[in-house]
């Protein structure tokens, strides 16, 4: 795996006329339409998989081009700039690059296309093919946070003589593989210790006896789908209510950037940033009572589609998640008791009728293959091989993929409306007559 650290990217030239929408047509001028779409919508990936689809070109009459160029990238970025007492600031900024990839689908390589003649691309519906073979390994799962991202994106750009670049993007999620040992664990998983809080509220003028909170998830790995089952007590001895118990899945994304000075060369800092996935509100409990919670009164907490835990192969961005419990009590001199339990996310299992794309292959020869082909962007896909019994070993339904709950985002580099959110596995119990 390639990686590098880019402290400062600098693009020159003229920039590029980003044609804005994902997978959405655009009409302008001599280009009516100018699409990028998936073999039979498919989007959602893992390494080693081959990314197929097409780009359709339509025109209003004929348009000289250098080429049409299309660009497979794979990358993660962490940025975040912080201010001095100065009014000086300062950007930390790391890069890592997983693949980037270019093809030609028209005219000639970008390299060569100052050189030499455009071609003319005739009036009408022009279809392009293409496909992709990601890396077989170390891909880390795509994942958008507030000051970074991993990120995979396809970039189709159309070149003609003294006219700006006409770009189309979208983006496919990349998943992370199971490993054995992520299975083990998954499989071996126990309820953790009980975790305990205790706090005494009050002024210095009154006497109150102690809240106690007790805390115990059923496990300490869950699948994006499964149910966090919370057991626990609160013992009220205190002159104040407890108004609720809320629990909280909390996601801990930690981005490592470089700053570099004239004086003491690369600097590296990490930046810490905590989002609630995922919450439920239990009852509370007057003064002077006890309460004691499980699935029975709502502590029930279901782990919604994201990331796994780590994140894998991405070195400038770390992933935790946490289930804090927090009982909150009613008074002003109060404080609210917390437990923090660190747990993981572990990716979806997928099913075997799921897993068994065939690598990408080329096309069988033709006498006269075509440059491109005009007519309906229709492609025809081998046959993969479905096994003949699913795998009993570990008895998992096939996972859904849904959007991620943390957001849409911008995968251009200036500010508009065409967003992408990552989709992640999700096990969806509720079809299977599980809780």
């Amino acid at each position: 795996m390639a990686r590098y650290r880019i402290r400062v990217l600098v693009e020159t030239g003229f920039p590029p006329q980003h044609t804005y929408g994902r997978r959405v047509s655009v009409t302008m001028g001599k280009i009516k339409q100018f699409t990028i779409a998936f073999e039979d919508g498919k989007d959602v990936f893992e390494a080693g998989e081959c990314v197929k689809g097409h780009v359709v070109v339509e025109l209003a009459e004929d348009v000289k081009m250098r080429g049409l160029w299309l660009l497979f990238h794979g990358q993660s970025e962490v940025e975040w700039r912080e201010h001095g007492s100065d009014d000086s600031s300062v950007t930390y900024k790391s890069v890592e690059t997983y693949f980037k990839h270019e093809v030609t689908l028209f005219g000639t390589a970008r390299e060569q296309s100052s050189q030499g003649d455009a071609a003319v691309l005739p009036m009408g519906r022009h279809v392009f093919p293409f496909q992709y073979q990601l890396p077989a390994e170390e891909l880390p799962c795509s994942f958008e946070g507030e000051h970074g991202y991993v990120r995979y994106i396809i970039t189709a750009t159309i070149d003609r003589p003294w006219k700006l670049y006409r770009t189309m993007k979208t983006s496919f999620t990349v998943l992370e593989k199971e490993d054995e040992n992520s299975r083990e664990d998954f499989i071996r998983t126990n309820p953790p210790d009980l975790s305990r809080a205790t706090t005494t509220p009050g002024c210095l003028c009154c006497t109150s006896g102690p809240v106690e909170l007790q805390v115990q998830p059923d496990r300490t790995i869950y699948r994006p789908g499964d149910a966090i089952i919370i057991s626990g007590t609160v013992t009220n001895n205190s002159m104040e209510d407890v108004t609720s118990v809320e629990a909280r899945l909390v996601q801990i994304a930690t981005f490592h950037g470089d700053y570099s000075t004239v004086f003491s060369g690369i600097k590296t800092k990490t930046k810490e940033a905590e989002k609630i996935v995922q919450r439920v509100q239990i009852c509370g409990c007057k003064q002077g009572e006890s309460l004691t919670f499980s699935a029975d009164k709502g502590a029930v907490l279901r782990v919604p589609p994201v990331p796994p835990s780590s994140l894998r192969f991405c070195r400038i961005i770390d992933l935790e998640y946490r289930l804090d419990v927090i009982a909150k009590l009613e008074g002003m001199c109060s404080i609210d008791l917390k437990t923090q339990i660190p747990v993981k996310i572990a990716p979806c299992r997928r099913h075997p009728h799921d897993s068994t794309q065939p690598p990408c292959v080329d096309p069988p020869p033709h006498p006269s293959p075509p440059v491109y082909t005009i007519g309906p962007a229709v492609t025809t896909q081998p046959t993969s091989a479905v096994p003949s019994a699913p795998d009993l070993d570990l008895d998992l339904p096939p996972p859904s993929y849904m959007e991620s709950v943390q957001g849409a985002k911008s995968i251009w580099d200036a500010d508009d409306s065409d967003n992408f959110v990552p989709k992640y596995g999700y096990y969806d119990w509720s079809r299977h007559g599980q809780l």
